[in-house]
């Protein structure tokens, strides 16, 4: 396992991540956006990946639903 990012990697995840929320209607400060990023960083710390190629490998996770309170 990597266990060092360069800049651009730290881009490239936080971009993803960004992108992920943005299509989720999901805040980064939440807990699936937490494992949204726990998944992102075990993708690159297996291999180098590019912001489109973490948003393929994420698109089977998703938050789960919320429960609106009446």
């Amino acid at each position: 396992m990597r266990q060092a990012y360069s800049p651009d990697d730290v881009d490239v995840m936080r971009g993803a991540l960004d992108v992920w929320c943005a299509l989720h209607n999901v805040g980064r400060d939440g807990v699936e956006a937490n494992e949204a990023a726990r998944r992102i960083l075990d993708l690159m710390g297996r291999k180098k990946f590019t912001c489109d190629q973490l948003l393929a490998q994420l698109s089977d996770f998703r938050p789960a639903p919320r429960h609106r309170v009446s």
